[in-house]
């Protein structure tokens, strides 16, 4: 069952928000280097699948608050594929601290794409990204339990993949049956913070990116079962109505993976006095940021009962 075109438009947009300022709180690019200089920040996913948002910032350094964090709402943002301009992003206002520039234009699998960020003030910024093939099938899986009065849910996924010389991302949404309200479900890590799935798989805790992401060395064959606890953080199940679950896997970009593999890592082990301090990738020349693509396959919708 495919989402609806505001769902989607929505869990892309709650899904940038959560990743850029998730990703702020973990220090991420725009205050790990330390640059006096003013520069832009430009953040967003490329995907035939969901549209195109794309958050523009600056890099003012702040301390205990987020207030001198700007959105740059005169940005002349254009996405290209090559030597041709497809399109000029939209500003879109917002009532949070991050707002985004809105693009019509439906990338395609196996297309490079770029981004021209110009604001006065700024130096000029451009960041590039392959929309990789879809290399997996749907998930498939099933409801090993359910805990209802904790809203924890334990499954057991079976990854098909097509080509495992990729990298991907598993991620997971439950509804109230006969209803739109598609949430994100977090992935519950387990006690060193991470959870290691045959010592590569990486877990990502909290928001629109929580899920678990794969690198190519994981997978030795076709049939990849997997047993995950998720946790549904909205709201505790209420009683006599009816749930379902289903799951996504994103083939991402290697650019993808990088970002937020450095991110979950600088989240647990930053803090340790012994551990190399973990330097966020920046794919953004001239800039900060990070510019990344994916494409996704959903599996259909699974009562929890």
């Amino acid at each position: 069952m495919e989402y609806s075109s505001n769902v989607i438009r929505n869990l892309a947009a709650l899904g940038l928000l959560y990743a850029t300022s998730s990703c702020l709180s973990q220090s991420p690019s725009p205050i790990e280097i330390i640059d006096f200089q003013k520069k832009l920040v430009v953040n967003g996913h490329i995907s035939p699948d969901v549209p195109l948002l794309i958050s523009v910032t600056n890099n003012i350094q702040f301390t205990t608050t987020m207030s001198a964090l700007q959105n740059i709402p005169d940005a002349r943002v254009e996405l290209w594929e090559g030597n041709r301009k497809l399109e000029e992003g939209t500003f879109q206002p917002s009532e949070t601290f991050r707002a985004f520039f809105a693009f019509e234009s439906v990338p395609e699998a196996g297309k490079s794409y770029s981004l021209k960020v110009n604001a006065a003030g700024y130096p000029a910024v451009e960041t590039t990204d392959r929309v990789p093939e879809n290399a997996a099938e749907a998930p498939t899986f099933r409801i090993l339990s359910i805990d209802r009065v904790n809203g924890l849910i334990a499954v057991e996924v079976d990854l098909e993949l097509l080509d495992e010389k990729n990298y991907f991302h598993l991620l997971f949404f439950v509804r109230t049956k006969g209803f739109d309200d598609v949430q994100q479900v977090k992935v519950v890590l387990d006690n060193e913070g991470l959870l290691n799935v045959d010592n590569n798989g990486v877990a990502f805790e909290g928001g629109l990116n929580s899920g678990i992401m794969y690198n190519p060395d994981v997978f030795g064959s076709k049939s990849n079962k997997r047993i995950i606890v998720l946790e549904y953080l909205s709201v505790i199940f209420l009683p006599d109505t009816q749930y379902e679950l289903s799951a996504e896997i994103r083939t991402i970009s290697k650019s993808y993976y990088d970002y937020y593999v450095a991110v979950i890592q600088q989240k647990y082990y930053g803090d340790y006095p012994f551990v190399t301090s973990i330097r966020i990738p920046n794919n953004v020349q001239g800039g900060l940021g990070n510019f990344s693509a994916h494409t996704a396959r959903k599996s259909g919708w699974l009562d929890l009962r």
